[in-house]
């Protein structure tokens, strides 16, 4: 009896194998998973550009222009104005900055610098002072500014040009 050797069960038989291959067969099936749905993902968002070969002619007559980079510029030096009557305040100290998608429109405000100037001055010089206090009359007399600048580049150039003006200082004093 003391030739027989006992088989002795440390855990590992039967199932310790089926373990490892439950494990295998999960992560087989994670990756089959993981490849489907980006397959499908894939489908689905390429899935326009057969409608774009299929329209022939007509898909490559459309021509989609991309947004032209806003180009900004300072009208340099700053706009000092004094204010008639006996307001408050007394003088108005601001600079502009102007914004255009064109370096076209931006030469064509450097040309006509002289004049921009002068009917901006003339603008600001009659401002009544409350009106500035106020982020309202601030918005009003940057849309009179801009509407001024269109004007004068429109009579110029034919085109407005300028898209936007910003206030990039304004003291009042």
């Amino acid at each position: 009896m003391a030739d027989k050797e006992e088989d002795v069960d440390l855990g590992e038989g039967e199932e310790g194998r089926g373990g490892k291959k439950k494990l295998i067969i999960f992560a087989g099936i994670g990756w089959l998973v993981l490849l489907l749905g980006g397959g499908g993902a894939f489908f689905m968002l390429s899935g326009g550009d057969e409608e774009a070969l299929a329209g022939g002619e007509d898909a490559a007559e459309e021509i989609i222009e991309e947004p032209k980079m806003a180009v900004y510029h300072a009208l340099e030096p700053a706009f000092v104005v004094n204010f008639p009557g006996n307001s408050k305040h007394r003088f108005l100290q601001l600079d502009l900055e102007v914004m255009a998608r064109s370096e076209e429109a931006i030469a064509a405000v450097e040309q006509h610098s002289p004049m921009i100037r002068n009917n901006l001055l003339m603008l600001f010089g009659g401002t009544d002072s409350g009106d500035l206090r106020t982020r309202e009359g601030k918005e009003k007399l940057r849309a009179d500014v801009l509407a001024e600048l269109q004007k004068i580049l429109t009579d110029e150039t034919g085109e407005p040009g300028v898209e936007q003006v910003f206030f990039t200082s304004f003291v009042m004093q």
